[in-house]
């Protein structure tokens, strides 16, 4: 039981595991294999097959069909393995098998009621039902054509066909191994006829050459259970009617079955000789040794026969098999020449008493065989033969294999043993009263062994378990045999303590409850354990607070709760201001220290029925329940909390021996709002906490719904953008570049949305959400590759081959590590002048990694492209960088452009940018110029060339020659 206990232990780790499928053969064999009333696979093998699929994790489907069909799909592979097939020469060219029998078996042959059959003679010119393709269909052929016996075979296509025909009179007698035969006996109205022959093995067997990790595991199961390490293969056998068929009969009978039938096969012989020198004195000297050696060979034990001279006169096939020789190597041989010298002399030594003294010798012999080197025990009967005068002139012996025998004693004795040594167990008797308890269970419980025999379990309990949980006990324990679970005790001091039970059922062959085996194992290790990991699970292991996990969990509870009871909530959203300063400058130990002082402080804020929760990082949430259902109030309860939370951690903090200040932001969500959804309260929280760091941190905001409706806004433009980008719904317009001297020089290039729905969208409106999501990078790639093409058709026009385009191109794009390759591809691609395309930045773009903008600005230089700093005089730039830029040109932004005439200090900003440009070498141009006086002006200040409603809005390609037509310089 303490085996079985372990390995249903390992079972349940192993099930973590993938599972594999197996598909399984089941054909009609009671009780060994069948298809139950439920359609369900049943049967001994099913059964223990089940036990092995269990341990390894193999998930089994079970394919009906005849035998024969099984056959063929398992060669074929249709099928992974096929329960109940004997072994024989034959089949192992076709199938894999393992190597340990799962079950011994015979074949049997049964007759119909009244039939005088008790003799194989006596089926001469008899029908003899037989399953088609069986190994006892060849075997009996073979036996009645060496006895010269004529009976008529009738095939059938399973063995319930096979005992319906006797039944119906289509046949004298039915051939079935013992097991089924004995199983349906009764109900098809036949009877043992008492002839026994072919004893078999029985095995899985699979495809050849394709589940050997099956076949390996199969035998590992087999093993333990022939070992006695796994009790479950007796409680199938003995479930199946098979164990109490064997405790019925002595273990005696059992090593002697073999020879037993081969002494009844002899007389048989006898019997037949004598008939046959009745009717033919002369002609069957020579077929009755032939004969002989048929049936000695049929019979599963060893037999032999020595001279005195201690030579081996005859051995059948099986000790031939043993020994791993032709009968010529070993008949007029002595043991010398099979075996060690050892064992030769004790085999001798017993002979002796045999042929010298007259004894006839039972004794257990451990033989060593020299082909193999392998030691096995051996219980042998020896009898001398005589002469009609009573002279000794040889032995026959009788050997049966008995090393799996001695093996199960042992471990029968390491059962013993382990049942003083392992977790704590009990036997009880059917009164529940203990038989017996090991060292272990006293230890355990506290009491001496003495103490606790004569008792009842119930000297344990500890009152936390109640009647209706021990009913449910005796419950499963009579219908299932079984039963295992937590219960907690109390120990002979009173301390009480968690236990794993496990008690198994003992049945008599009959079915009577004989005993209970109990086993207990302490697990208050385990339990604290499980707490250990609940804590893991739900809560926060820096602060001690609830996690998301838990949080979620309870926040979903309150929703629930407050939309019964018609009472408000709220749910406070609480970041930490410059949380991330803190971490970077002093340590995570002091960001540590900080995060659990703020727990402290929040806790102490709210109610004993509020949740205080940290998020993670610095972020915590505080739910208030139980507020008034009235909208108003309950924002004005939950504000008053925020107010307080607030105060409570601006105050200062002590870490490290320093005083530090740090303050929050708080966003609050009522429940009214959220319509029951955990996810949409969260959302809600998050959205007003990132209000309150707007307006200046250190303050709390309620959840407004133009927020909402601007972030699902927003969602919806993100949606758009991406169709627009699948669906070619972007195009280009391009507003003229003037010159003072030359005219419309070149162009910019600026996006436009063509919405199907919303017709043009406004850059202003699409560019921000295209830069926050990403899609600025597809867009500015597709932009990049149309300009190009426009630069390509331009160059094809005298009029325009000498334009220039200016193309934007944001901090996304160009900070995109494949920015610079995917400028090179695309002028490639189209063919465009890479002199004739300017790529327009930013100064904020420049601000950032000034080394790499200008190692990507430098490459692309290299192949001819243009760069103009766009919005010139927005930004901060430095001019001891802004020198070391490969730029082209300067861009005044329209800002200082649309106030020049009016404002000196836009007057004055774009002359220094002039002047900048001038002394750089650099060109210069002025947007947003939209009146003639801010052109002239911007003349006077050495600005020549321009961009603005002034010169054309801007438009489709075409339209930029109209402007240039009215633009034209006079040569």
């Amino acid at each position: 039981m303490v085996i079985s206990l372990l390995w249903v232990g390992v079972s349940a780790i192993n099930a973590s595991a993938a599972p594999r499928e197996l598909r399984v053969g089941v054909y009609s064999n009671e009780p060994k294999v069948f298809v139950d009333e439920d359609g369900k696979a049943a049967g001994i093998f099913v059964d223990l097959l089940q036990l092995v699929a269990a341990r390894e994790q193999w998930t089994l489907k079970f394919v009906p069909c005849n035998w024969q069909d099984c056959l063929e799909a398992l060669r074929t592979g249709q099928l992974d393995l096929m329960p109940d097939v004997a072994r024989s020469p034959e089949r192992e060219a076709l199938y894999d098998f393992h190597s340990l029998p799962v079950l011994h078996s015979w074949s049997q042959i049964y007759r119909a009621q009244g039939s005088a059959i008790h003799s194989l003679f006596d089926l001469q010119g008899k029908r003899v039902a037989v399953l088609k393709g069986s190994v006892q269909r060849a075997t009996f052929i073979n036996m009645m054509d060496s006895f010269g016996i004529q009976v008529s075979l009738v095939d059938a296509p399973s063995l319930i066909e096979a005992f319906a025909l006797v039944q119906r009179g289509e046949a004298d007698a039915v051939i079935a191994n013992h097991l089924f035969g004995n199983f349906h006996s009764v109900r098809f109205g036949v009877t043992d006829s008492g002839i026994v022959f072919q004893p078999a093995t029985l095995f899985f067997a699979t495809t050849p050459g394709r589940n050997t990790d099956l076949l390996a595991a199969i035998d590992r199961s087999v093993q333990d259970w022939r070992s006695g390490a796994d009790p479950a293969y007796a409680e199938v056998l003995r479930r199946w009617g098979v164990q109490a068929q064997e405790r019925r009969m002595s273990p005696l009978v059992w090593w002697s079955l073999g020879g037993l039938l081969a002494f009844g096969l002899l007389a048989a012989l006898a019997a037949l000789v004598l008939r046959r020198q009745v009717q033919e004195r002369t002609r069957h000297l020579q077929d009755s040794e032939q004969k002989l050696a048929t049936i000695l060979d049929s019979v599963g034990a060893f037999i032999y026969i020595k001279g005195r001279d201690y030579r081996y006169q005859y051995a059948n096939h099986h000790t031939l098999k043993l020994f791993g020789k032709a009968a010529s190597e070993v008949v007029g041989h002595d043991d010398t020449a099979v075996f060690d010298a050892a064992t030769a002399a004790q085999l001798r030594a017993n002979d002796r008493r045999v042929l010298e003294d007259g004894e006839t010798l039972e004794a257990e012999e451990v033989n060593t065989q020299l082909a193999t080197g392998e030691t096995r025990a051996y219980l042998s009967i020896k009898i001398p033969l005589r002469h009609a005068d009573g002279s000794i002139h040889a032995l026959c012996g009788i050997s049966t294999d008995i090393t799996e025998r001695r093996k199960a004693e042992e471990s029968l004795q390491i059962a013993a043993t382990v049942f003083e040594s392992f977790e704590g167990m009990i036997v009880t008797g059917p009164d529940q009263r203990i038989l017996k308890a090991n060292q272990a269970y006293a230890r355990l419980t506290g009491y001496a062994v003495e103490e606790l025999v004569g008792q009842t379990p119930r000297l344990l309990h500890s009152g936390r378990q109640d009647a209706a949980f021990y009913a449910a006990m005796k419950t499963a324990l009579r219908t299932t045999g079984m039963w295992q679970g937590e219960v907690w005790n109390r120990r002979k001091d009173g301390t009480e303590y968690p236990a794993w039970i496990t008690i198994t059922t003992v049945r008599s062959p009959e079915g009577e409850v004989t005993h209970y085996v109990g086993t207990q194992t302490d697990i208050s290790s385990r339990k604290a354990a499980e707490e250990e990991i609940r804590l893991l699970a739900f809560y926060d292991p820096l602060t001690g607070l609830p996690n998301r996990r838990l949080m979620t969990d309870r926040l979903q509870h309150s929703l629930a709760a407050s939309a019964r009871s018609g009472t408000g909530g709220a749910l406070l959203f609480v970041d930490l201001d410059n949380f991330k300063d803190l971490n970077d400058t002093q340590g995570h130990e002091l960001g540590d220290q900080l995060l659990r002082q703020v727990a402290a402080r929040l806790s102490g804020c709210v109610r004993m029925g509020d949740t205080v929760a940290r998020l993670g990082g610095d972020e915590f949430i505080v739910l208030l329940e139980g507020l008034s259902p009235q909208a108003a109030e309950a924002a004005a309860q939950a504000e008053t909390v925020g107010r307080t939370v607030l105060a409570a951690l601006s105050q200062s903090y002590l870490l490290g021996g320093l005083s530090h200040h740090s303050a929050c932001s708080i966003g609050i969500a009522l429940y009214a709002d959220a319509r029951g959804s955990v996810d949409e309260l969260l959302k809600h929280g998050d959205m007003a906490m990132y209000q309150a760091k707007g307006a200046g941190r250190n303050t709390l905001r309620f959840f407004d719904p133009r927020t909402q409706a601007n972030v699902t806004a927003r969602t919806l433009l993100e949606a758009g953008l991406r169709e627009g980008l699948r669906d070619g719904q972007f195009l280009l317009h391009y507003q003229a570049q003037i010159n003072a001297h030359q005219g419309v020089v070149g162009a910019e290039a600026l996006v436009r949305w063509q919405h199907p729905q919303r017709g043009l969208v406004s850059p202003a409106e699409f560019i921000p959400v295209a830069e926050a999501s990403g899609l600025i990078v597809p867009l500015g790639t597709w932009i990049l590759r149309t300009a190009c093409q426009q630069l390509v058709a331009w160059g094809q026009d005298a009029r325009t081959a000498h334009w220039t385009l200016a193309v934007n191109v944001s901090a996304r794009q160009f900070r995109h590590s494949h920015f610079v390759d995917e400028v090179l591809g695309v002028l490639e691609e189209t063919g465009a002048n890479p002199h004739r395309l300017k790529l327009e930045l930013t100064e904020t773009l420049l601000l950032d990694d000034v080394e790499d903008t200008i190692e990507r600005m430098e490459q692309l230089r290299r192949h001819g492209v243009g760069f103009s700093l766009d919005d010139f005089g927005t930004g901060y730039s430095s001019l001891s960088y802004l020198k070391r830029l490969p730029l082209d040109q300067l861009k005044i932004d329209q800002g200082f452009v649309r106030d020049l005439l009016t404002d000196a200090d836009d007057a004055s900003i774009a002359r220094t940018i002039v002047t900048l440009a001038h002394s750089m070498d650099l060109g210069v141009i002025a947007e947003g110029v939209e009146t003639r006086e801010q052109r002239d002006m911007l003349v006077g200040l050495g600005c020549l060339t321009w961009q603005g409603y002034l010169f054309g809005r801007p438009g489709p390609a075409e339209a930029l020659l109209a402007a240039a037509a009215a633009h034209a310089v006079a040569p």
